[in-house]
């Protein structure tokens, strides 16, 4: 039986044929270079694997966020409180100065201030500033063109 397509047989015989040293060094050097591709499941399991693991990552990242953004609430919550009891404290030293008595007493014993006596008050007669404004207007009307005149003289 002749097989000449067969290459493991010599042609004519029932012999198998012994690879030479140098076809099988190729063989192993076509096996070690031969790129192993993955079959379907395992592309299916990989692609699910690193799907999760981008989604796992992103998570942990917003919840870090999170973390920094509630610490940041926290410290200006403690802030506003701070600044909140600091103004009360304003307030109430304000209410406490405002009282007519301390007021007389810081003027009298920082400022050297006394109280007036009756006869030494002058009162002064004051006009409503509309009224002095029109006074002031028919003064301007009549030295208005002179002055308009010099104006353009100079």
């Amino acid at each position: 039986m002749i097989m000449a397509n067969n290459k493991n047989y010599v042609q004519g015989t029932a012999a198998y044929k012994l690879p030479n040293k140098v076809e099988i060094s190729e063989n192993k050097l076509l096996k070690q270079n031969k790129v192993r591709r993955p079959k379907p499941k395992e592309k299916k399991f990989l692609s699910i694997v690193i799907a999760v693991s981008i989604l796992s990552i992103f998570t942990l990242a917003r919840y870090a966020n999170i973390l920094k953004l509630n610490a940041e609430i926290r410290s200006i919550k403690k802030e506003i409180k701070m600044l909140q009891d600091e103004n009360e404290n304003i307030n109430v030293q304000i209410a406490g100065l405002n009282k007519i008595r301390e007021v007389d007493k810081l003027a009298v014993e920082k400022y050297g201030m006394i109280i007036p006596h009756p006869s030494d008050v002058k009162y002064v007669d004051v006009k409503p500033l509309d009224l002095e404004a029109n006074d002031e207007k028919e003064e301007k009307v009549g030295l208005g063109y002179l002055f308009k005149l010099l104006g353009l003289i100079y």
